[in-house]
């Protein structure tokens, strides 16, 4: 009687030893899981808006039409944070970013940052 009293104790803690290391794992996986990037504090801003370039290069212009001097140039992949928006008289939508304006031709607009880079990452496929 007491052997089986004690084969049932042992399995009991087995049992209970499993179902915590099962948990504890869980937990870590978890925690892996929710990892946010602090680079961008604005990344999940709701006012603000980023634009992920779909262009393999794209020609940023000083001013909101096409024969504009040209500032500088971005590249497919690139995620900018859009800083307004404008319509020329053509009705092209324009989007300001730090190095100028770029046309809604070369680029998606996404609600927040993350977005857009889960877009660029599937650019790549």
């Amino acid at each position: 009687m007491a052997i089986h009293k004690t084969k049932r104790t042992f399995v009991l803690i087995f049992f209970s030893l499993l179902v915590s290391l099962s948990l504890i794992s869980c937990n870590k996986k978890k925690e892996e899981v929710i990892e946010f990037n602090e680079t961008h504090p604005l990344s999940l801003a709701p006012d603000v808006e980023w634009a992920l370039i779909t262009d393999p290069y794209a020609a940023y212009r000083k001013d909101i039409e096409w024969n504009a001097e040209v500032t500088n140039h971005c590249r497919r992949g690139d995620i900018l944070q859009v800083y307004a928006k404008s319509i020329d008289k053509q009705k092209t939508v324009w989007y300001k970013f730090e190095e100028g304006w770029l046309p809604e031709t070369c680029l998606s607009i996404y609600s927040n940052r993350y977005k857009a880079q889960t877009a660029a990452e599937n650019l790549k496929d």
